[in-house]
């Protein structure tokens, strides 16, 4: 961390848990493909299962030419497969032509789009619309009322172990550890002003946890450094988009939009409008020129008269227009990138019954557009009134543990404010970046004794080897009470380079998650669905050697 003062820290606390994504998808109640006959089939991907595993081309079959048969089919599938929540197929009210049905993830968190694609069968143009209606997103923490300091300190007791033979110096040996985080958090004691984030009398009363984080000031509140749909709260309408393309800082974070149709089609951001409303704001991104040399943006839920947009970096020739309706146009831009800046010098006021703010990016004019393509980066929400530097959320380090207040205290000062202190004293052990402890008693499979075989699989000579001869009913390994069904956890784990590499396996939960093979350590996060971490063959006849293994729980 580079902390160089108080004003480069803060304690975070859990102010939201992870959501899942919840998805609207409508369909042309009549004749949705083109000359659809009896036993053709079309295509789902995106599919997000229960432990986060990510399915693409999954055929939907048995369909005839309606909407409520197409829903019907991929509604039950999501269902009994993928371990999504849905409701029964329903006239669209806002647009009795299409059918529609609602269905949410069973893997809260960030997860891609459900996407539609033609099998043998081919849709009509407009037959499917896909809504995103709440986006997944992790869980978040914020920071506790805007700490004015911070201290983090951890502890170990000694045990005196000083005899005859210690020559007249102390001996100790450790003891126990323990960690502490205290804040100040400046507050107003004007009574048409409450004092939020200052409850922790209830916390001290009730003894409930805090899951807290000691970390360095998160400025950007985005939580990726991609700009892609799927990705936190990136959402997309109409847009071919391009990954992974080089970004301004030499990386490769970048991507192309290009539109497809004549209007409205874009890159959105989406966020609960709870977290912004009251709060000085500024929204700036990276553009620059693919084939267009013109970008539209605009913002949902918040009037354009609150905010005021501007250049921050380019080539000098590149201006901001208002369009109307709150929509603004960027001209002129060209193969530099240029950065604006969207800044909020006042308290937000969001509209009246908006629950989701949107932060939006059109390539071209987003009321005429024509395959106009450009490239965007480097998106940065911030509580400040004015942009600071690009903050990449993936560089951001941080201890994390559950703690209870254990003094709580407030100093009054000759103003209209006074400072509340709190001392939040751990109840367990203090984690670097949300994950927990190792979990696996034997991770260089040297104990045979340590796990349970079956089917041919075994644990000799430093590995966990999966062998599974043909015909072999099962064959895995594992070990049970290690983990706890609903929990998340990281599982790491080494393909041998002696590995045979036969046949595949996988990783044994309420869904089978295939693993890959390939020599090297891979990383996989999954959902419990019990205490058994299993891993087995796929498929027969199988022969693959792990030489290592690491589970740790994702806090």
């Amino acid at each position: 961390m580079a902390i160089k003062n108080a004003s480069d820290l803060l304690v975070y606390a859990k102010t939201a848990t992870a959501v899942a994504q919840e998805t609207r998808i409508r369909i042309l109640s009549s004749t949705p493909l083109i000359d659809f006959t009896s036993g053709e089939n079309v295509l789902l991907s995106n599919i997000t299962n229960a432990s986060g595993v990510i399915t693409d081309d999954q055929i939907i079959s048995g369909i005839s030419n309606t909407g409520e048969s197409i829903l019907n089919l991929t509604k039950n599938m999501l269902n009994s497969s993928y371990g999504y929540e849905v409701t029964s197929v329903a006239t669209d009210p806002t647009n009795n032509l299409y059918k529609y049905v609602d269905v949410t993830n069973g893997s809260a968190g960030i997860v891609p789009t459900l996407e539609f694609s033609d099998g043998t069968a081919t849709f009509n143009e407009d037959a499917v619309i896909i809504e995103i209606i709440t986006p997944g997103s992790l869980a978040i923490f914020d920071p506790v009322a805007y700490s004015t300091s911070a201290s983090f300190s951890t502890n170990m007791d000694l045990r005196d172990i000083t005899n005859k033979d210690s020559g007249g110096w102390s001996e100790s040996l450790g003891g126990l550890k323990s960690f502490e985080v205290s804040t100040d958090v400046l507050q107003s004691i004007n009574p048409d002003v409450p004092l939020d984030g200052t409850d922790f009398f209830d916390k001290l009363k009730n003894r409930s946890l805090v899951d807290l984080s000691f970390s360095d000031r998160i400025r950007n509140i985005i939580r990726t450094n991609l700009t892609q749909y799927g990705v936190d709260g990136f959402n997309s309408a109409g847009i071919t988009q391009v990954n992974l393309q080089a970004d301004p800082f030499g990386g490769s974070t970048a991507s192309t939009i290009e539109s497809t149709s004549v209007d409205q089609d874009r890159l959105e951001y989406h966020i609960d409008a709870a977290r912004l409303e009251g709060k000085k704001l500024t929204w700036s991104f990276y553009v620059k020129e693919s084939t267009s040399d013109i970008a539209s943006f605009y913002v949902t839920a918040i009037t354009s008269a609150q905010y005021t947009p501007r250049i921050i970096s380019g080539n000098g020739s590149e201006e901001i227009t208002s369009i109307g309706g709150g929509y603004f146009k960027i001209t002129n831009l060209d193969s530099t990138w240029c950065r604006v800046a969207i800044e909020f010098s006042n308290p937000v006021n969001v509209t009246n019954g908006n629950s989701t703010v949107q932060f939006r990016i059109f390539p071209g004019l987003y009321n005429s557009q024509s395959s106009d393509k450009i490239f965007t980066s480097s998106w940065q929400i911030e509580f400040s009134p004015e942009a600071t530097d690009y903050q990449d959320p993936t560089d951001i380090t941080h201890w994390q543990g559950n703690a209870l207040v254990s003094s709580v205290s407030f100093d009054a000062s000759v103003e209209d404010n006074l400072t509340c202190s709190a001392t939040f004293t751990g109840t367990g052990n203090i984690y670097p970046n949300g994950l927990g402890p190792e979990l696996i008693g034997d991770t260089g499979f040297d104990d045979s004794s340590y796990w349970t075989e079956d089917g041919g699989s075994v644990v000799e000579d430093g590995y966990g080897k999966i062998i599974a001869p043909s015909g072999s009913a099962d064959s895995y390994i594992l070990k049970s009470g290690i983990i706890n069904s609903g929990d998340r956890y990281l599982l790491t784990y080494t393909i041998a380079s002696a590995s045979p590499g036969t046949g595949n396996i996988k990783l044994q939960t309420s869904f089978n998650l295939p693993l890959l093979k390939t020599t090297g350590q891979h990383k996989i996060e999954f959902v419990a669905a019990n205490n058994i971490l299993k891993i087995g063959r796929l498929d027969n006849p199988s022969n693959i050697w792990l030489s290592s293994i690491s589970l740790k729980k994702v806090l």
